[in-house]
């Protein structure tokens, strides 16, 4: 953390715990009583009002009763009687009725409700603006949004300290109550502009943000002015109004952007649908229900402390939407919320009768409304996450399930590397046998005329093939047999001994295996198919190297190594339109970025290093599509393209290389585009089975040219051709790369020979038939005569 953060971060701790602190104790220390009084003609004060909530009921007080003193002090002498008309921090109670005077302690406890219910929501925003904070700070939309949780924090903060009279706590939420609305609207037009691109007029913010610093100033001239009934009651009703207008202009926002952009079923229509739906369910509670009521007729039909439980819904399902980047339908949510609250009716309304006749003394008609509501909520809650929770517990709840669902994972993902049976045997079956703890497993081939048999563990594959031959394999009471699949080249099948505990295996296990078969039986077929192409392979390979049959395969020859060259072509053709492209336009945006933006040093520095690796990247791609696409070949010609291609190699290849072009070369440059790319191609083969085979020293080409013929010679002092397996053409070895060399040449009516010295290298020389080209313009350009 650098010191500029750490300064401000220690600066709001400090301010955050002393609000806390404050408010927390006048809370503790004073029992919220919600008791109103007014001085008459008869200059009595008189109790006009008893708040529902409040401690002044349970003290036996009516309505009507005569306060004679409040802390051994006249009414009109306590600060709150004085400023807000009510009797708030008040320990010791003078009261008169009907001419009998009453000395009362106020010592009974506040209403859980009342006091809990602000603190957990507090908690709720101050957890939620953590994890915005830590994951996310660098977007402004983000920090902004942590400004509207934490702002909802403190209202819910100081609400307690607010209703027993305190300055402090009527101030805060008064002025952060105005504040709050404006810093949404705030986060809203940061938040269309970073996700969309969408710039919004911000004239509005010029004048909320005064209209929130004058309220801030009313708040002070309330507490310092002698009339502070007076100025609190016009506040009040101001600040009230200043968030209605406010609230409603959000929803007026986004209604006209869902207007203008909502029906065209985009991302940004998905997003404005699913912040309009959350904005209503959770602004319209509170000012419908409390705060236009309380506005207009001066009295709310709901407290607000429970319309205020509907606000959590918006930046809760916000937050979530930012830190997933995911969009879930909106509507499809609240269904399912909803049928959740609709299933959750029943054990809730048995749980608070319940509830109510055990507690019937003491429990009152809101506690059970609440106890109502919140197991509803809870339920609910409980059953939109069955699907998440299940998922997330599955090892603790389910732990042979998961086990199963994680092999089942690992076996799908491994599928694409099997290639032979003994591939199969090590990665399918042995996972199979040990997910499943039996004793051993087999994979069993039957041809018409043959078996083949993989097994795994312990497992007799003599007796297998006993009961095979028998018929009885898929009745016998000692293994498990499932059917893989049946062609008519061969029936497969899957076979399991019992376990290690000596039992078989239960439902669940033979229904996981029955859904192994599928992937085995795919595996099994790409096996079937990569051995029959396989021999094919390797039947066209010997008879290519046979030089007497080389006409007869001529034609496959030419169209083999043309779909070689035109799929080349395409893939450099992709890359250089697509990805290489890409890459040119990010690197322009982070380049756009570091203008446009102010950065510390380590931030830019980063940013320098993500753009050299963009370089690294296009560096490394350029040098693959040159590889795939010889392009220099058609502008500069055969020897300069190799100059240049065997420069570039040198500074990775192991060895040195050393090029010699010769003196009597121009001739080839006069040869057809197709004859040169062929050289060109037979070099790379010959230097790519030097890194991988030859482990030289030294690596030498020579270019040479009689009038009849055209000459390459390979030298390098390596170990031969003997550690390099041979001659013979091998699927996947060395030798397919020799015979694709050697078909080249073969394609030219070339020959080729070679010198092999087991441990002190080899020699090959390729001699390549010279055929003029008629002399036209295209030839002068292409070899730049």
């Amino acid at each position: 953390m650098k010191k500029k953060d750490f300064i401000f971060f220690a600066v709001f701790l400090s301010f955050f715990v002393f609000v806390q602190i404050w408010n927390f104790t006048l809370v503790v220390k004073y029992p919220y009583l919600g008791i109103g009084i007014e001085q008459n003609n008869s200059q009595e004060w008189r109790i006009d009002s008893l708040d529902k909530n409040g401690n002044g009921r349970k003290i036996g007080l009516q309505l009507g009763d005569r306060v004679l003193e409040i802390n051994h002090m006249e009414p009109h002498m306590h600060n709150t009687v004085k400023d807000w008309g009510n009797v708030e921090q008040a320990r010791h109670l003078l009261v008169e009725r009907g001419g009998q005077v009453m000395e009362l302690d106020v010592k009974s406890r506040t209403a859980p409700l009342f006091d809990y219910i602000p603190l957990i929501e507090e908690a709720i925003c101050l957890i939620v603006a953590g994890m915005v904070w830590f994951k996310m700070s660098r977007h402004k939309s983000t920090q902004l949004l942590t400004l509207v949780f934490l702002c909802g924090a403190f209202v819910y903060m100081s609400l307690g300290a607010s209703v027993r009279g305190d300055y402090i706590g009527k101030s805060m939420i008064g002025s952060l109550t105005a504040l709050l609305p404006v810093l949404f609207l705030h986060f809203l037009f940061s938040f269309f502009e970073e996700k969309s691109n969408i710039r919004l007029s911000k004239v509005i913010l010029k004048i909320a943000y005064p209209g929130v610093f004058t309220i801030v100033v009313l708040q002070f001239i309330t507490m310092l002015s002698p009339e502070t009934q007076i100025f609190y009651q016009f506040s009040k009703m101001l600040i009230l109004l200043f968030f209605m207008v406010g609230s409603l202009y959000n929803i007026f926002l986004l209604s006209y952007m869902y207007v203008r952009h909502g029906r065209d079923g985009s991302y940004l229509s998905t997003i404005i649908k699913f912040i309009r739906t959350s904005l209503l369910v959770s602004f319209m509670p509170i000012i419908c229900l409390s705060f236009g009521p309380t506005l207009i007729l001066g009295s709310s039909f709901v407290d607000a402390i429970y319309t205020s439980l509907f606000m959590l819904f918006f930046p809760a399902s916000f937050a979530y939407l930012i830190a997933s980047d995911q969009l879930y339908d909106i509507g499809l949510v609240i269904r399912r919320f909803l049928f959740g609250c609709l299933l959750a009716l029943v054990p809730a309304s048995l749980f608070a009768g319940l509830y109510s006749a055990i507690f019937f003394r003491t429990a009152g008609k809101e506690e059970i409304i609440f106890v109502f509501l919140g197991s509803i909520l809870t339920l609910s809650i409980v059953l939109y996450s069955t699907e998440y929770l299940i998922t997330r517990l599955e090892p603790i709840f389910f732990p042979r399930k998961n086990m199963l669902n994680t092999s089942l994972r690992k076996i799908s993902k491994n599928l694409s590397t099997v290639s032979t049976m003994r591939e199969m045997k090590d990665i399918f079956l042995a996972d199979i046998v040990q997910t499943l703890e039996v004793q051993g497993g087999a994979i069993i081939c039957q041809y018409p005329d043959s078996t083949e048999m993989i097994g795994a563990g312990e497992i007799k594959t003599d007796d297998l093939e006993s009961l095979l031959n028998d018929g009885s394999l898929l009745s016998n009471s000692q293994y498990t047999c499932l059917e893989i699949s049946r062609t008519e080249e061969s029936t497969n099948y899957l076979v399991m001994t019992r376990k290690r505990t000596n039992v078989l295996l239960n439902r669940e296990e033979q229904q996981w295996l029955g859904l192994i078969t599928s992937y085995l039986e795919v595996s099994l077929e790409n096996i079937h198919l990569i051995r029959t192409l396989t021999n094919k392979l390797q039947d066209l390979s010997s008879r290519f190297s046979d030089d007497t049959s080389a006409a007869e395969f001529q034609w496959f020859r030419k169209v083999m190594f043309e779909l070689q060259e035109e799929e080349r072509i395409r893939i450099a053709s992709d890359l250089h339109d697509t990805t290489m492209q890409d890459l040119f336009f990010l690197k322009r945006r982070f380049s756009a970025l570091m203008e446009k933006y102010v950065m510390n040093q380590e931030d830019k520095e980063h940013l320098e290093n993500i753009l050299k690796f963009v370089d690294l990247i296009n560096a490394s791609l350029r040098q693959s599509c040159f590889e795939l696409n010889p392009h220099l070949l058609r502008e500069i010609g055969l020897v300069p393209t190799l100059r240049q291609y065997l420069e570039k190699e040198a500074y990775t290849a192991p060895f040195h290389i050393h090029f010699d072009p010769g003196s009597s070369t121009g001739r080839v440059e006069l040869e057809p585009l197709p004859t040169k790319r062929h050289l060109l191609r037979i070099i790379q083969e010959l230097l790519n089975n030097a890194k991988k085979h030859s482990q030289a020293s030294k690596v030498s080409f020579k270019l040479g040219a009689t009038p009849q013929e055209f000459q390459l010679v390979y030298e390098d002092d390596g170990v031969g051709l003997q550690s390099m397996g041979g001659n013979q053409p091998e699927i996947g070895g060395s030798g397919i790369g020799m015979e694709q060399m050697k078909g080249r040449v073969l394609l030219l009516q070339g020959s080729m020979e070679l010198s092999n010295k087991p441990g002190s290298g080899i020699r090959i020389k390729i001699s390549i038939p010279m055929r003029e080209v008629p002399d036209n313009g295209l030839n002068r350009q292409s070899t730049g005569r």
